[in-house]
């Protein structure tokens, strides 16, 4: 069987754990945003090191459990169609005033389990949210 590539688009949102939105940090801000809009994926990778021409945040520190105040790079990475990723675009140019944003687009291999999954959302009726979470949340109510 010959290898099947597809193409997708990305948003790659560079900031740092100090950069805060509202009372949280921004990248848990741009995930719970781009969860609320369906996109297709997210991820946030938290550097060790790194560094901007200018500094970044606005001097208010994250706590955290081990180390005390941290001050790492993170990097948000959105994957999806480019026209579902440009609704995050408004979010993004009016609260992400410390991060870089950055679009492109890739190759990505399609695996035997996303021919499976292919239809994912129609089974969820529409939704990106798996349905054991959606009857986790209606039952709370």
């Amino acid at each position: 069987m010959a290898l099947e590539f597809n193409k997708t688009s990305y948003l790659k949102i560079y900031t740092g754990e100090d950069v805060l939105f509202e009372d949280i940090p921004l990248y848990k801000a741009i995930l719970r945003e781009a969860r609320s809009l369906g996109l297709a994926g997210g991820t946030v990778i938290k550097g060790i090191e790194g560094y901007a021409s200018k500094v970044r945040g606005v001097g208010r520190a994250v706590s955290t459990f081990i180390s005390g105040n941290a001050n790492f790079p993170v990097i948000v990475e959105l994957v999806d169609k480019k026209e579902n990723l440009e609704k995050i675009l408004p979010f993004l140019e009016k609260n992400a005033t410390h991060a870089l944003v950055v679009m492109g687009e890739a190759d990505y291999l399609v695996t035997d389990f996303m021919r499976k999954a292919e239809s994912y959302k129609d089974i969820n009726n529409g939704s990106p949210e798996p349905s054991y979470l959606r009857k986790q949340k209606e039952q709370q109510q």
